[in-house]
């Protein structure tokens, strides 16, 4: 209730302010944590895509060397050229499970990511739950400090008021009085409100004042 909070409003405010420090702290935590697994994905995918174009190349390069050894007659070259094709082909079966693997990793930090990104959400949703009401609670307390300084500047003006009359002069401007209150109440304090109060008060409070 309102009550309760401006009885209580020190301690929520300190949970408020702690609970949006945390919440801060987590979300630089979960954005660093996102970002470096960004980057080891975009390492990997490039890697895994530099091994397995070269592994490719490697074979194609080994094909074309053995077929213009064989159309040159050069058996020699062809020997080695044949030995280079089995070499790439090993690798490039090599490559081919590293590719594998790395599809496995490239899909497990896909996951990470995706983790991630529903725990931000989550927490901006919980984070945006306690902004609300901590702005509720400021609004409240706000609204309670506008009406305790009104009320001052009342019992200012009431002296004003009643200064004014002890040497014969209008108030005039006074009238123009509207102070709204704020909170649960949706009234005004008007120059009524002045002249009520100035009836309280002699020259010797006046002088005090």
């Amino acid at each position: 209730s309102r009550l309760e909070d401006l009885a209580n409003r020190e301690s929520l405010a300190a949970g408020y302010i702690s609970a949006m420090a945390t919440w801060k702290a987590d979300a630089l935590e979960l954005n660093e944590k996102r970002n470096s697994i960004e980057t080891r994905l975009q390492q990997v995918r490039q890697s895994d895509q530099e091994d397995m174009a070269k592994a490719r190349q490697a074979e194609t390069d080994a094909a074309t060397a053995y077929a213009q050894a064989v159309a040159w007659g050069d058996g020699e070259g062809e020997k080695a050229a044949n030995a280079e094709a089995q070499k790439a082909a090993k690798n490039l079966t090599a490559a081919v499970e590293h590719h594998r693997r790395q599809q496995l990793l490239i899909t497990a930090l896909e996951k990470e990511i995706v983790t991630i990104d529903l725990h931000s959400t989550e927490a901006r949703k919980e984070h945006a739950k306690i902004e609300i009401s901590a702005a509720h609670l400021a609004n409240t307390v706000l609204e309670e400090k506008w009406n305790e300084a009104a009320k001052v500047l009342l019992e200012t003006g009431g002296k004003l008021w009643a200064a004014r009359k002890l040497i014969s002069r209008d108030p005039v401007t006074l009238l123009k009085l509207d102070i709204p209150e704020q909170g649960e109440h949706f009234g005004s304090w008007t120059w009524h409100e002045l002249a009520d109060r100035s009836r309280h008060h002699s020259l010797i409070d006046l002088l005090a004042a």
